[in-house]
């Protein structure tokens, strides 16, 4: 048995290589792995984006889903970043690992059921319980996870998980999230107009000095959306937990431009096998290639910009931020396309 396991594993690659097993073995399971129960079949995530809001997650989310070998979940899951931990479950014991991972495959699938069929097994010889199978890789994403929850939570339920970054120029991004509460959501945090908004959330220590973010008198909205665009300092959080290995970043202005080269090179961190984008991709009325329709095509609030000197503000304020993510990523060799400068 254990000869025919190595010849079929090294058949496959190993990035499509996982196990059906019954839910209370979850303890020993591994991301991409199958749980199965009388009710149901739940898959732990291969992939999980965590971040960020407002940099293309959910437009990523759909050219995935649209490869054959990936199971996307659809949505947004919101299981860690709403988890609060007790100091057993970060201690990751047997016990915790398998009680998260059975909560975490349950929540992820509860409304989407599963079978053995959708999850890609190949042939019923290969689906007793702990056998390796073909299947397609789900995936999840919730970009709040990358300033919102514990890495260690996600690194105790799938530690050899891959995780996709999605970021955005910081002073864009940050623009964007704020027309979004004030034009959508209608926030009582966001009622002001963003240049009273940001005037009010950062200031200088003198004439010329980098902007700062004030530490009275700041809603823990306006305070969050500011300080979610420091990624180099939630990036560092996430490589404690997860070798830099198994992470990338995708910028959004490198997809809106590139599309089909970012999604060659998601496919290539991910193991699989080169699908043909182009044959189902269509421009849309701002003349970018989307997969059916655009998310963004129907964001209709108002987008009214911010007055020059207010995005110069947002600019500096980022700019060290920048620096030393630039530096992070290059140390890291985090980037899905390297030889592309970062925006912003």
């Amino acid at each position: 048995r254990s000869n025919s396991l190595s010849r079929s594993r090294g058949a496959m690659n190993s990035k499509l290589t996982h196990r059906l097993l019954p839910l209370s073995e979850a303890g020993v399971a591994e991301a991409g792995d199958c749980l199965e129960a009388p009710r149901g079949l739940f898959c732990l995530p291969a992939v999980v984006n965590i971040g960020v809001q407002k940099a293309g997650t959910g437009e990523l989310q759909t050219w995935l889903g649209a490869h054959p070998l990936m199971l996307a979940h659809g949505g947004e899951v919101h299981f860690f970043d709403g988890l609060r931990p007790s100091a057993a479950m970060l201690r990751c014991g047997q016990r915790q690992r398998t009680n998260l991972r059975q909560r975490y495959a349950r929540h992820l699938w509860h409304r989407r059921p599963l079978s053995r069929d959708n999850v890609g097994a190949a042939a019923s010889s290969a689906m007793a319980a702990g056998a390796p199978l073909v299947r397609r890789l789900a995936y999840e994403k919730t970009p709040a996870y990358f300033d919102l929850s514990n890495p260690a939570l996600l690194a105790c339920a799938v530690p050899r998980a891959e995780l996709l970054v999605m970021l955005r120029a910081p002073a864009a991004r940050a623009i964007s999230a704020y027309q979004m509460c004030a034009g959508h959501i209608h926030g009582k945090w966001c009622q002001a107009s963003i240049d009273e908004a940001i005037g009010s959330a950062l200031t200088r220590s003198a004439s010329g000095s980098v902007p700062r973010l004030r530490r009275r008198h700041l809603s823990p909205q306006l305070k969050r959306l500011l300080t979610m665009g420091m990624y180099s300092a939630h990036l560092h959080r996430w490589l404690e937990h997860f070798d830099a290995a198994q992470m990338r970043i995708l910028w959004l202005e490198h997809f809106k431009s590139e599309p089909f080269e970012c999604m060659d090179a998601v496919q290539r961190f991910l193991g699989l096998p080169p699908h043909d984008y182009r044959a189902s991709a269509t421009r849309n009325e701002k003349g970018l290639w989307v997969i059916g329709k655009s998310k963004s095509s129907s964001e209709r609030w108002d987008k009214t910009p911010p007055s020059p000197e207010v995005n110069a503000t947002l600019h500096q304020f980022y700019a060290p931020w920048q620096r030393t993510l630039a530096e992070l990523l290059r140390a890291h060799n985090l980037s899905l396309l390297p030889a592309r400068p970062i925006p912003g």
